[in-house]
């Protein structure tokens, strides 16, 4: 596929700057025809920074145009007519020129999931797998319902997490800042006034004008680089993934911060494959894609290891056994599906649980760890604060002897 941008005049006269992308300039021009507009420059774009980051589709903007499409395809609407209408609504214009493209392909007799492939950076595996099984089973308008619902929520979690650690990590940043600029620019200053005096100070001010007096020095730059040098050396000998796989692994073994991701990421995945085995997708399959929105590289490498004894006839929840970072509830539940002949339903209840139980377990988090920043923070300013009056009550008790 090639990008292309074009100047046209629309039905009213008027003139329509804009891009598209097309196989070639032929079925460009034949884009621009179908759209009713008269070409009057049209030319391939440089793609040289086109990065996949910058066109994929956010699940927010995915959960509405997959709604869209599900009110109007339950309506009677085909599936084409139904992606012009949606594209002729949806903002920015790279998502329009995406929906347009998939229905141009719909109307060259390909089929809705096939379409959508062709576009891997907005439309991943479980997207195309769920409108792949809502085409099989003839109940896409449904599927596509089930689909917005599941990446509303995706989304809402995604922007919890988000919210989870920013706002530390943000009040963090701002108390190290605080403490460093009194460390380097306000300490010096003020105990140098006792640098005359031939008394020994208190162990708290000297112990102060030590960690200024490092702070300052450019050997303390220098061992924070010895870190990054290390981790760099680390990733370019073991590579990113094991890197990070083995670092993912470190932080499923941290208490609190354990239970956080394992909620998150659990929810996802039996979510999804709720969502998969609804739409009559193999189990085997349905395992392999509902992995992939495991964010810990640990856990989604554990889970797709352990799902591949389900080939050899063993139940999901005794492959599930086997990863021991998957909490005994998880694979009851799944296990009193499996017994029930009800395990999507159980999946979809467990998921919710997770979910539930992720969402109050940020909002205590974010409720404890303000305060804990800022106590931290007036901790350390008292700190430098007593080791700078120290001295003058020392100085003021041995002129009151005098």
């Amino acid at each position: 596929m090639a990008s292309f941008t074009y100047k046209a005049i629309d039905h009213n006269g008027e003139t329509e700057n804009g891009y598209l992308v097309a196989e070639n300039i032929n079925e460009a021009q034949n884009e621009l025809k179908n759209r009713k507009l008269i070409p009057l420059k049209l030319k391939k774009s440089n793609t040289r920074f086109n990065f996949s980051f910058f066109s994929s589709i956010g699940f927010s903007k995915l959960s509405l145009i997959s709604r869209q499409l599900s009110t109007l395809i339950n309506s009677g609407i085909p599936v084409d007519q139904a992606l012009d209408s949606v594209s002729n609504q949806i903002e920015p214009l790279r998502v329009k020129n995406k929906l347009k493209q998939v229905s141009l392909k719909v109307k060259s007799g390909f089929k809705f999931s096939e379409s959508l492939e062709e576009h891997p950076e907005s439309f991943d595996k479980l997207y195309c797998s769920l409108i792949k099984a809502g085409e099989s089973s003839g109940e896409l308008g449904l599927i596509l319902e089930k689909t917005s619902d599941f990446l509303e929520r995706r989304a809402n979690m995604t922007q919890e997490i988000t919210g989870a650690l920013v706002y530390p990590a943000i009040l963090f940043t701002v108390a190290l800042g605080i403490i460093s600029m009194l460390l380097v620019y306000v300490v010096p200053d003020v105990v140098s006034q006792f640098s005359s005096l031939n008394r020994e100070l208190p162990f708290l001010t000297k112990y102060l004008i030590n960690l200024s007096e490092m702070i300052r020095s450019p050997f303390f730059l220098f061992s924070l680089m010895i870190p990054l040098l290390s981790f760099f050396i680390l990733v370019r000998y073991l590579g990113a993934e094991k890197v990070k796989t083995k670092f993912d692994k470190v932080l499923l073994k941290i208490p609190v911060i354990k239970d956080f991701l394992l909620d998150a990421d659990l929810s996802r995945f039996t979510s999804s494959l709720s969502l998969l085995r609804m739409g009559n997708v193999s189990i085997l399959n349905a395992l392999q894609i509902s992995s992939d929105t495991i964010s810990n590289s640990y856990l989604r490498s554990s889970i797709k290891k352990a799902s591949n004894n389900v080939k050899e006839g063993e139940s999901i929840a005794r492959s599930l056994e086997k990863v021991d970072v998957v909490p005994p509830l998880v694979i009851q539940m799944i296990q009193n599906g499996e017994n029930s002949g009800k395990l999507e339903e159980m999946l979809s209840k467990l998921s919710d649980y997770l979910e539930t139980r992720f969402k109050n377990s940020t909002k205590i988090a974010m409720n404890l760890l303000e305060p804990l920043v800022i106590i931290i923070l007036g901790v350390f300013v008292a700190l430098i604060v007593l080791a700078i009056l120290l001295p003058l009550i020392q100085l003021n008790t041995f002129t009151t002897t005098l």
